[in-house]
């Protein structure tokens, strides 16, 4: 999942009242994985991470994160093995 504003989140936190020991506590995560994440430096995180932030401020997941999907290597491979073949017909 991608941060959509890391200063959010801190905004987030901080009506809730926590510290970021206290949020990397409740999402079992230390303190300077909730710095990085505040402070820009970890742009995307694990989707169970997200959801527990999320859930732990209260905030709908899709407010502080935006799902990004991977395409399979394989599926990338054909789409351009495809495209290829057209380029020669």
């Amino acid at each position: 999942m991608r941060v959509k504003d890391p200063a959010q989140i801190r905004r987030w936190r901080k009506q809730r009242h926590f510290t970021q020991r206290d949020l990397a506590y409740l999402v079992r995560r230390s303190q300077a994985t909730i710095w990085q994440l505040e402070s820009g430096r970890l742009k995307t995180i694990t989707e169970d991470l997200a959801i527990a932030i999320a859930a732990r401020l209260d905030v709908p997941w899709e407010d502080l994160f935006e799902a990004h999907e991977r395409i399979a290597m394989d599926d990338l491979t054909n789409e351009v093995h495809s495209s290829q073949r057209a380029a020669v017909a």
